[in-house]
């Protein structure tokens, strides 16, 4: 697309005014429009003639623009941006403020209805469309998985809980879609069932990843119906066992930080769904092999946190053999192992401290 234009609109402020219902008139109901009309459409050369041979005024585009809704204005601007070699320029504002930079920048352009035009113009042709965002753009375990696949491209960045990382996912598909394109295939997880790609270019390979991913990702209520997802317990020793210096299979670490213990959950089951659900004749136990990583992992994990358990029941009977728990105070005792993390042997000693530091130590410095 050139940026060189030819036609100027000059002095547009002696300009009469028109009505601030003729939006239709300035972008046209026939006009080619983006996603489906969530943005506005190509200006008309109708109005575009008229305001340069003085008989409209421009004051009715920058009206409309005030239609745009932040993400439509973010994208444009960022178009303008990368456009001028100024990618560097693409941070974050607060909502309205893309929609304040993008019409000073229009008033401030000498052709700004052409100009709106080309920005247009660029995205239609370079920007991935909005319904093909929708499968991963409010999920984070599923962002988890495509920043997987571009890590190297964002591994000077750190993001902070769900938030963050959704946000550079989305921007990062939306804007710089040729880029993950030609990245993505060096870090894609060798799966099981595979699909045929096809379609236009630019949609073609998110498409793919779409249906490779959800095709061969974890079944949760398959595969780990053990697991509870709001268990802070059992969530943290899942990923501390993931995590292991034998294993290292949490994906994006020193990039991505969780925040509460649903996005260590999802992070988990991110991990997993990268691990290969391929059968080899190489990974088992000594007396059965013919897992997938996945599948030999799960094994494993499932039959460590079983022993683990089973530890835990056994030693809560062996100190029960020598300390008497009512049938009442049973209950309270299992609540308390659950809410500290403690070992019933731990509970009951750490409340023995307790009550020889208040009835004993206490007493003598009275």
């Amino acid at each position: 697309m050139s940026r060189e234009l030819s036609t100027r609109a000059n002095n547009v402020e002696r300009l009469p005014s028109i009505p601030d219902n003729d939006t239709n008139l300035i972008f046209g109901e026939a006009s080619v429009r983006y996603s489906k009309g969530r943005l506005l459409g190509f200006v008309t050369d109708e109005y575009i003639r008229a305001v340069r041979s003085q008989r409209k005024s421009i004051d009715g585009f920058f009206k409309a623009l005030r239609e745009l809704n932040s993400n439509d204005a973010k994208s444009l601007l960022y178009m303008k941006n990368s456009l001028d070699d100024n990618s560097h320029k693409n941070i974050a504002f607060d909502n309205d403020d893309y929609k304040n930079l993008l019409i000073e920048y229009l008033k401030d352009h000498p052709d700004p209805l052409q100009e709106y035009n080309d920005l247009i113009y660029y995205k239609i042709k370079n920007n991935l469309p909005e319904k093909y965002l929708d499968w991963f753009k409010k999920d984070l375990r599923c962002s988890l998985f495509l920043a997987f696949l571009v890590k190297k491209s964002i591994e000077n960045d750190v993001y902070k809980g769900r938030d963050e990382l959704l946000e550079e996912v989305v921007d990062y598909l939306r804007y710089d879609i040729e880029i993950f394109n030609s990245d993505y295939s060096q870090n894609l997880p060798h799966y099981r069932w595979d699909i045929m790609k096809s379609g236009e270019r630019k949609t073609a390979d998110i498409l793919y990843i779409k249906s490779y991913y959800l095709k061969n990702r974890l079944d949760c209520d398959k595969n780990i119906s053990w697991v509870k997802p709001t268990d802070n317990e059992q969530i943290n020793w899942m990923y501390n066992y993931l995590d292991d210096k034998d294993r290292k299979y949490i994906i994006l670490k020193g990039m991505f930080f969780p925040q509460t213990i649903n996005e260590k959950y999802e992070l988990i089951l991110a991990s997993l769904d990268v691990l290969s659900n391929v059968e080899s004749p190489d990974i088992g136990t000594k007396d059965k092999k013919g897992f997938s990583l996945r599948n030999y992992t799960l094994y494993s994990m499932k039959k460590a946190w079983d022993g683990r358990k089973q530890y835990e029941a056994n030693n809560f009977l062996n100190e029960n053999s020598s300390v008497k728990v009512t049938k009442e105070n049973q209950p309270k005792l299992k609540k308390l192992m659950k809410f500290s993390g403690f070992t019933a042997n731990k509970v009951i000693n750490h409340s023995i401290e307790q009550l020889y530091d208040e009835l004993i130590v206490d007493k003598k410095n009275d």
